[in-house]
C-alpha cells in the first residue's frame, strides 16, 4: 500500500507532500519543495530497522500522539451535492435530496480514512486504521492547542481556578 504525509514546513510554513516510494526509509528528513528546509521526521514513527510503522502511532513531522482520523472527502464537494440537491428539490418533490443522501452514504464506504495531527494538522494517507485514533474531537482540539501553545510560552498556564498564573 502507497503512504504519503502532508505536513507543513517550519521554516517557511507553507504546505507539502512526501510521498513514500517503500517503507524502507533510509534518510528521515523531510525537506521542503519551497524553501529547502530539511526537518527530521519523528523517530518514533519508523521501528529499529527504519521501516515505517503501519498502522501509525506518532505524526512524523512533530511526534506527537494526539491524533484523529476521518474520511479523505473534500468538504466543499459534499456542500456542494448538498446544495444541488436542494435547488433542486421542489422539481423533484424532495427526491433530488434523497438522491444526494444515497450518493453521500455511497462515497463514504469507497472515501479512505486519514489521520490528522491535532498538534500540526499533518495528514497520514495510505495507513491502517488504528483504533487510538479515534474521530475529531473539538474539545480535545482546543485543549491540544491550548497545551501546545503554553509549551511554545505564547499563552500563560491556568491555575485550577481558572485564573492565569503571574
Amino acid at each position: 500500500m502507497s503512504h504519503s504525509f502532508d505536513w507543513r514546513c517550519d521554516a517557511c510554513e507553507r504546505p507539502s507532500q512526501y510521498d513514500f516510494v517503500d517503507d524502507q526509509i533510509d534518510d528521515q528528513k523531510l525537506a521542503c519543495p519551497n524553501c529547502n528546509h530539511h526537518q527530521p521526521m519523528a523517530g518514533d514513527g519508523f521501528d529499529e530497522s527504519g521501516v515505517l510503522k503501519d498502522p501509525i502511532e506518532v505524526c512524523l513531522a512533530c511526534g506527537s500522539n494526539r491524533m484523529y482520523s476521518q474520511k479523505d472527502f473534500n468538504r466543499k464537494l459534499g456542500v456542494a451535492i448538498v446544495i444541488v440537491g436542494a435547488a433542486f428539490s421542489p422539481w423533484t418533490y424532495g427526491m433530488s435530496l434523497v438522491a444526494c443522501m444515497g450518493l453521500d452514504y455511497g462515497l463514504y464506504y469507497f472515501v479512505p480514512e486519514v489521520t490528522v495531527c491535532y498538534a500540526c494538522d499533518g495528514i497520514h494517507r495510505g495507513f491502517e486504521h488504528n483504533p487510538a485514533h479515534r474521530a475529531h474531537d473539538p474539545l480535545l482540539a482546543e485543549r491540544f492547542r491550548r497545551e501546545a501553545r503554553q509549551e511554545l510560552g505564547l499563552e500563560e498556564p491556568e491555575t485550577e481556578a481558572g485564573s492565569h498564573v503571574r
